[in-house]
Parts: C-alpha cells; sequence; structure tokens
C-alpha cells in the first residue's frame, strides 16, 4: 500500500515562506513593499505567471527577489505596482490605466497603422510626466 503524503508549504520549494525568505535575505531591513508583493505573487501563482504579467523573463523576477537585479529596478517596481498594487496613472491619450500598461505603452514602436497608436507613442516622448524613456528614446536616437 502506497504512503499518502501530504504536501504543505514549508516542502514546497516555491512557497510563500521561500519567496519571503529570499527577499528578506536580500534586502534585509530595507524590504520595499513591492518587492514583498512581487514575492507574495510569486507565491501565490508562480514566478513564470508573474513574470509573464510585468513583462519580465523569470530571471529578471528572481533577481529583484534576491536584491541582486543590476538593472533598472525603477521599471521593475511601476510594473509590479501597476500589475499588483493598483497603480493607476493619468495617460494624456488613454485616460486612467494601470501603471504596468503605461509602461508598455511606452516600450512600443512607431506604427502608422494606428492613429491611437500614433498618438500614444507621441504623448510618451512628447514629457508625459509619467514617461520613463530616456532623452535618446524620447528623441528617436
Amino acid at each position: 500500500m502506497s504512503e499518502v503524503v501530504n504536501v504543505t508549504a514549508s516542502s514546497n520549494p516555491r512557497s510563500l515562506t521561500d519567496f519571503a525568505a529570499n527577499a528578506r535575505t536580500g534586502w534585509g531591513e530595507a524590504l520595499p513593499d513591492w518587492v514583498a508583493v512581487l514575492a507574495g505573487e510569486c507565491a501565490a501563482s508562480s514566478a513564470t505567471a508573474v513574470a509573464s504579467r510585468i513583462g519580465y523573463s523569470v530571471a529578471v523576477v528572481s533577481a529583484v527577489v534576491r536584491s541582486n537585479y543590476k538593472g533598472d529596478l525603477g521599471a521593475v517596481e511601476a510594473r509590479v505596482r501597476g500589475a499588483f498594487m493598483g497603480e493607476i496613472v493619468d495617460c494624456p491619450v488613454l485616460g486612467e490605466i494601470p501603471r504596468d500598461r503605461c509602461m508598455r505603452e511606452q516600450g512600443q514602436r512607431f506604427t502608422a497603422t494606428s492613429a491611437l497608436r500614433t498618438r500614444l507613442y507621441r504623448a510618451c516622448r512628447a514629457g508625459c510626466t509619467h514617461s520613463r524613456l530616456t532623452r535618446e528614446a524620447r528623441h528617436g536616437q
């Protein structure tokens, strides 16, 4: 007869405890609220699902949770706050939208196939207060 094994959160390598522990170990006392939320979302679903939702790779999500990410933390933070913390911005073209959508719109290439797409592209590069684009990106250099 086979034995029934009770799988608990502590035996699951991707449990809330593990993600939270990784975040606390990496960030220490300076653990930002958005990193705690990111770790919690990874535990609640999966790092793969979270990474897909915010538009980053699983490696980036893992590095951020462990405080090892060398890229633009502000950009990751903006996506997390929009996707999982309900942060809203007032887009000059679309009105109120989640912060993560704002970030996605900023990253879109120019296309003349849609008047809306053209307006968004121009607004993101014309001094929008929510734009995180670099000066070079705004001026097409």
